[in-house]
């Protein structure tokens, strides 16, 4: 299989400009333009009916230019996976990979990424074995990835579940498991001016080079149902302990001879000295009320509470991470098959207030209506967030670029398949 895209396009935004005569922040519009494709390869082989392989290649080119900050990237990765059933209770999959990135940026007085040109490799493997305890009753899955990341070097990521189906209907599963997440670019080498002061001086945030990853361990447990034939179920509870979480440092000030203007520079230094819990709870629910209409439903509930290390002087990222997610979101979705090959999808999602960031709740109303010509042809007119005009979704107070309205829209698609 070989898969490819092509792009190219304008993206406007509304970014906070520095200027230090006399000392401001002025709100100033921008337009980044877009450039970039991809190719996907993939060959795959069955060898038995025990034993398949698949080899994937891909490759990305991406440019942006502005407004803030000028980016171009390639990106080459490879993929190599292995399946191989080892007799009647164990099903064993492993894996390995290779990623190269490389980027060229060119920064501006309002921000850059330090080096301006940086390549870097990533190595990681995995593997996964399925073993059957009890034929078609209960499963345990064990695995693990192991990673060799970009900056800060080897991790592992192991996981186990285990899934006791006691009828055809019913599923129970718990889950426990470790993930990462790695430092990024701008993690490592961001330099951003925040606000200009009086001096001249100004507040930056500052990457920081010996970022470390963010590790979570994260505890499941959950319960699928099938009541009748028309109705499934869905319910999950989760716990996650969180360690090294991004946290914001204020740092010594110094002085910026090479600047222009020369600059007293207040820094804040990206760290690592935020740690704490979640705990939530997600349900959905599928109903199929007639042979032409199905509707589903679902709900999540989650509550974060996080404390920064006693050496941290950060006093803003735990009240805004904890509002960054909505506590209580819910979503209604409906779907009708119509006659002459017309079907007709509406979603409805309800997502709560973010206080710290001053982001009301909202209800949003996506509609499509599908036309298949042919087997191969197929016509969609959508609809996105019909209810309002705009809304706000979010807004991160550690961004130079102003959060944008979400505007209603409306779109018409043609898919030809040959």
């Amino acid at each position: 299989m070989t898969e490819g895209d092509v792009y190219n396009g304008k993206e406007g935004s509304i970014f906070v400009h520095s200027v230090f005569s006399p000392p401001d922040d002025i709100n100033v519009p921008g337009l980044a333009s877009l450039l970039g494709g991809d190719v996907l390869g993939r060959w795959s082989h069955v060898f038995s009916s025990r034993r398949d392989m698949t080899l994937q290649f891909y490759f990305e080119n991406y440019d942006r230019d502005g407004p803030e900050l000028d980016d171009f990237r390639n990106t080459t990765d490879l993929y190599f996976q292995n399946h191989i059933n080892l007799g009647a209770r164990q099903d064993l999959i492993w894996g390995l990979g290779y990623r190269r990135t490389a980027d060229e940026t060119v920064g501006t007085i309002d921000q850059a990424v330090l080096p301006a040109n940086l390549a870097r490799k990533l190595f990681d493997a995995f593997i996964q074995d399925e073993i059957t305890l009890e034929s078609d009753r209960l499963a345990l899955y064990l695995g693990s990835k192991f990673a060799n990341d970009y900056f800060t070097g080897f991790d592992l990521e192991p996981s186990a579940r285990l899934a006791w189906t006691p009828s055809n209907r019913r599923t129970l599963w718990a889950a426990i498991s470790r993930a990462n997440r790695t430092p990024t670019r701008r993690d490592v080498g961001l330099d951003a001016a925040l606000a200009a002061l009086p001096g001249p001086a100004e507040v930056a945030v500052l990457g920081n080079p010996n970022m470390k990853s963010e590790h979570v361990i994260a505890y499941e447990v959950g319960y699928r149902a099938r009541p009748t034939d028309r109705v499934s179920l869905d319910v999950a509870a989760f716990f996650n302990v969180y360690h090294g979480l991004e946290s914001l440092e204020p740092s010594p000030s110094f002085f910026d001879s090479n600047s222009v203007p020369p600059l007293l520079v207040h820094p804040i230094v990206l760290g690592n000295k935020m740690y704490g819990t979640t705990h939530g709870v997600e349900a959905s629910a599928n109903w199929k009320v007639t042979h032409r209409w199905t509707l589903n439903f679902g709900y999540s509930f989650l509550n974060s509470n996080l404390h920064t290390d006693p050496a941290s002087l950060d006093t803003t990222s735990v009240a805004d991470t904890q509002s960054s997610t909505p506590n209580n979101q819910a979503q209604l979705g409906s779907h009708v098959d119509l006659l002459r090959g017309f079907s007709w999808d509406t979603n409805a999602y309800f997502v709560e207030r973010l206080p710290a960031q001053f982001i009301s709740s909202y209800t949003r109303l996506d509609t499509q209506v599908t036309w298949r010509l042919a087997e191969r042809i197929e016509v969609n007119l959508v609809g996105q967030n019909l209810l309002k005009d705009d809304h706000a979704e979010f807004s991160d107070i550690s961004q130079s670029v102003n959060s944008s309205l979400v505007k209603r829209s409306a779109y018409a698609r043609l898919t030809w398949q040959f």
